[in-house]
């Protein structure tokens, strides 16, 4: 087994059985051929052209269908690959294409700017007009340009420090604002505080211990802004996530507002993907709040790259000193931070983006409300497929852009997206479908054929076996397997922890079990021998090679305790052993995965520590662990 990269399927379900091999045996022959021109330039130009979407998705027993469609050309909802094949394109630019391809109205704005030369030093001539009537679209009252939207997230957070003189950045989780260190983050509970953690290697944690991420749409988090708002300089939010379509906390994200106007912070609105979709005015004017920033992007390029900064002068005055005039006494009151970049207001940006201004202004509210509901109309469908053949709805939608989650419903069904490929749907597993203006009911009708298609031929093979499928033969016992092979997101978890003990502790999943009332440390003793007895993967042992792992015989848990009661600082005390667990790596190699730390409060008040590897635990698993423990120690107190 190889590697897992980016947004691809972990089989820790398990291998294909021989049925399955064969058939993706068989599709990866059919899907080589009829993509044979991008597979040749993909392997062409891997030694060279280092590019991630190249390999993503990869699993060693479907390496020849991971390459990319390489396009010759776009139009419209189309797009043609460099070996003649047509395809309905549902990627769209991951969202930025929302008129269709190479749009008339856009072509024919860079063309005229084209022949005007395109000087980057000078001010763009159109920067200002086109900035004051993007301000008019969405209500906001001064406007920066970007390059990226991840550039406008980077600068939203520069101008809220700089103007409240506070470094906290709050995120909430499975939001995305883009590819810098500071927001691909995860969110772990320290001591009951939020902490942020890496999500990818080559991030370091020194460098995000002003960023907090917590639960979207939760009253917990509201709790904590509460308590803690005054510490905070921006709140940033992606109000409805784009592989989330069907979370919309609209009353939270109010609350967010008020809590963030009492506490000084700035409260930004992440549109980047809703912007343009929803509203004119983006989430803002569908659900009636003024944040006091947002950022924007993909959409009003028209298929050039932009991010667009939008706000109130408090902040946005941090750019430049704020408003001044010729011919007085007047002159920048704010402190301006810097934010620069060569290719902002590049002319022939400014120009795609007035363009798609004008287009949105004449078109109205249609030019989304349709698209919406076309999109609504066709997750139906869909769904149906699903339902009919004995499987949930997994497919999820807002506005015109939706989410087919067939992988978390099985990790094998990832070969759904090659088979739609092969039908001419151009779709990625792990990114969701977006509608544009130019896919009709003629394009949504090929979708669905394609969709069902590939449903059926997983189906035929065992793959998506719907609450009809044949009973499973009986269960037959087996010998203890030796020498298992780690799982591709096991793999990932172990390499990253070899880079040192630090990497290795970023992995560490942290519980605090406070326990008020008699305890019987023994029974609790116990009890934890039983958990670990029960759960293989808290017994599990990895060769050095990082290769395999063997499953430990079961030992009794020796529990530490420590007897915090008769210090004056217990808390803090308490504080800094949570913390020395979290710095304090396990050994994967001698094992076990989890340890066990019980502090004495009091006489009848103590707090279970359980510190265990990602490698083998997550949040989720303590739910477990903890269930078990309730039981298994009520029964060993009998």
């Amino acid at each position: 087994a190889g590697l897992r990269f980016g947004r691809g399927p972990d089989l820790s379900g398990g291998q294909f059985d021989a049925r399955q091999q064969v058939f993706v045996d068989d599709l990866a022959r059919r899907y080589s051929q009829r993509h044979e021109g991008s597979k040749a330039h993909t392997a062409r130009y891997r030694p060279v052209h280092a590019d991630p979407r190249t390999a993503a998705g990869f699993r060693q027993e479907w390496k020849e269908l991971v390459f990319p469609i390489v396009a010759a050309r776009a139009k419209g909802a189309q797009l043609w690959d460099v070996d003649g094949n047509t395809f309905i394109d549902l990627v769209n630019g991951f969202g930025q294409t929302a008129f269709g391809h190479s749009p008339d109205f856009v072509l024919e704005a860079v063309r005229r700017q084209l022949d005007r030369g395109f000087p980057i030093g000078p001010q763009a001539e159109f920067a200002g007009p086109v900035a004051e009537k993007f301000a008019r679209m969405v209500g906001h009252e001064r406007v920066t340009f970007c390059n990226t939207g991840s550039e406008a997230v980077m600068a939203a957070m520069r101008l809220a420090r700089a103007v409240t003189g506070r470094d906290r950045i709050v995120v909430f989780g499975n939001d995305y604002h883009g590819q810098f260190d500071e927001v691909l983050i995860k969110g772990r509970a320290r001591g009951g505080d939020p902490i942020a953690l890496p999500i990818a290697p080559g991030i370091p944690r020194s460098g995000l211990g002003n960023m907090v991420v917590l639960g979207y749409g939760s009253d917990e988090s509201l709790s904590w802004l509460r308590a803690h708002g005054g510490t905070v300089a921006a709140v940033i939010v992606e109000p409805v996530q784009s592989r989330h379509p069907e979370l919309r906390p609209a009353d939270f994200v109010r609350e967010l507002r008020r809590i963030t106007a009492e506490q000084g912070a700035a409260l930004v609105m992440d549109e980047v993907v809703t912007g343009f979709r929803t509203h004119k005015r983006g989430l803002q004017g569908l659900w009636g709040i003024d944040a006091d920033m947002a950022t924007y992007g993909k959409v009003p390029g028209g298929g050039m790259p932009v991010g667009i900064l939008a706000g109130k002068p408090r902040f946005m005055d941090a750019l430049d000193g704020g408003a001044w005039q010729y011919g007085d006494d007047s002159k920048p009151e704010t402190s301006p931070t810097f934010f620069a970049g060569t290719f902002v207001r590049h002319p022939l940006v400014i120009a795609a983006v007035d363009a798609v201004l004008d287009h949105l202004e004449q078109q109205g509210d249609d030019l989304w409300t349709a698209a919406a509901e076309r999109t609504a109309k066709l997750a139906g469908k869909l769904n149906g497929v699903l339902t009919a053949r004995g499987l949930p709805e997994l497919v999820t939608s807002f506005s015109s852009w939706f989410a087919p989650n067939l992988s978390q419903q099985e990790a094998k069904a990832s070969l759904a997206y090659p088979l739609m490929r092969m039908e001419g749907i151009h779709i990625v597993d792990g990114y969701c479908g977006f509608l544009t203006t130019e896919h009709g009911e003629a394009e949504c009708a090929l979708v669905l054929d394609a969709f069902e298609h590939a449903v059926d031929e997983l189906q035929s093979v065992g793959i998506l076996a719907g609450s009809d499928a044949a009973a499973l033969p009986p269960l037959r016992v087996v010998p203890p397997t030796r020498n298992i092979p780690l799982t591709e997101a096991q793999r990932e978890i172990w390499m990253t922890s070899q880079l040192g003990d630090a990497a290795s502790c970023s992995f560490n999943e942290g519980a605090s079990l406070h326990l008020d009332g008699p305890l019987d440390v023994a029974a609790l003793e116990a009890a934890l021998s039983d958990i670990v007895a029960r759960h293989d993967s808290l017994r599990l042992v990895f060769a050095r090679s990082g290769e395999s792992f063997d499953v430990a015989d079961a030992a009794p848990v020796v529990l530490e305790v420590t007897d915090l009661a008769p210090s004056r600082t217990a808390e803090s005390d308490m504080a800094e052993i949570l913390q020395a667990e979290a710095e304090t790596p396990l050994d994967l190699v001698a094992g076990p995965p989890i340890r066990f730390r019980l502090l004495r409060l009091g006489a009848d008040r103590h707090v279970l520590v359980a510190t265990a590897h990602h490698i083998v635990c997550d949040g989720w698993s303590y739910n477990v662990i903890f269930g078990d423990l309730a039981a298994f120690y009520c029964a060993r107190l009998r």
